[in-house]
């Protein structure tokens, strides 16, 4: 137990004796833990878009004029795909395409018939599947035609699946850019600390005991990066929501008021950098000390 103390307290006080270094990794370290956690705001964020605007659509579904307008309302809402309901009765089709189309409504109002169908606008709760909601209403008794946003579904699925891919790649590169450099960084360090760690191997010191230090030192930079790294993107973040919210509340319609709050989840944040921080510079310690105590 007093070793392993004595090992912990020399990891720390390597830090400082040895700052420059430590500065270094620390500065790598944060702004690859900055961008990193910025990228992984941004997704979840446009994630929370794109699902408010998926949440937006509608299929129009026309009904018979002798179709039974509540029989086929109750099947459509029986379906496990459906996630709104609003009935449009011709009256208030007619009244609406007239106010769409008002340099028309002269000629709306002199037609013999009302055009107009009962109508069904359906709101989907997967846009993935509208295809699906589609057959499903187009089989309903007394549905003449449905109209449904396929390219909008398209559109949605696409630009998920790009976030997705983007952000992944993204992520995955800069964990593993962090991952070198901070070992890199730590391999100068050990070979700076070279003539020590020569003597402390003649002494008899296990290679454990050596890279312990190291260890805790690496943990210890990436938990000071976490931290900083929180701030930084607790000010950044504040900044743009303030602004989106202030600047640009016409965007609301698309869900840029649903996005989180950092308020919401700044403790999360916090404790997924410092974990972060601490796995990046414990994984690098121990591949570059790994390879410069082989043997």
């Amino acid at each position: 137990m007093n070793n392993f103390s004595y090992l912990i307290k020399q990891g720390i006080k390597s830090v400082w004796r040895n700052r420059f270094m430590s500065f270094a990794g620390l500065c790598v370290l944060t702004v690859s833990m900055l961008l990193f956690g910025l990228s992984a705001l941004v997704m979840i964020d446009c994630e929370i878009i794109l699902s408010n605007v998926s949440d937006q659509n509608e299929i129009s579904v026309y009904l018979d004029d002798d179709a039974d307008i509540e029989k086929v309302g109750e099947e459509i809402k029986s379906s496990p795909l459906t996630a709104a309901v609003r009935y449009i009765s011709p009256e208030e089709g007619l009244e609406q395409m007239m106010e769409n189309y008002e340099e028309q409504r002269t000629l709306f109002e002199n037609l013999p018939y009302n055009p107009v169908p009962p109508t069904y606008m359906v709101t989907v709760n997967d846009i993935d599947r509208i295809s699906e909601m589609t057959a499903t209403l187009t089989s309903i008794d007394g549905v003449y035609r449905v109209n449904a946003p396929m390219d909008f579904a398209k559109f949605i699925r696409d630009i998920r699946t790009a976030f997705t891919v983007i952000g992944l790649v993204l992520i995955a590169a800069l964990g593993t850019v962090s991952v070198i450099i901070i070992a890199n960084t730590t391999r100068l360090s050990v070979f700076a600390r070279r003539k020590e760690i020569a003597i402390m191997r003649a002494v008899g010191a296990t290679n454990g005991f050596i890279k312990t230090p190291f260890f805790v030192e690496g943990m210890f930079i990436g938990l000071l990066s976490g931290v900083l790294s929180w701030f930084v993107t607790k000010l950044i973040y504040e900044r743009i929501y303030d602004m989106l919210y202030s600047g640009f509340q016409m965007w609301s319609a698309l869900g840029i008021n649903k996005i989180v709050a950092f308020d919401v989840i700044s403790w999360y944040v916090l404790a997924a950098y410092c974990l972060l921080g601490a796995l990046l510079g414990a994984l690098g310690t121990v591949i570059s000390t790994g390879k410069y105590l082989k043997g």
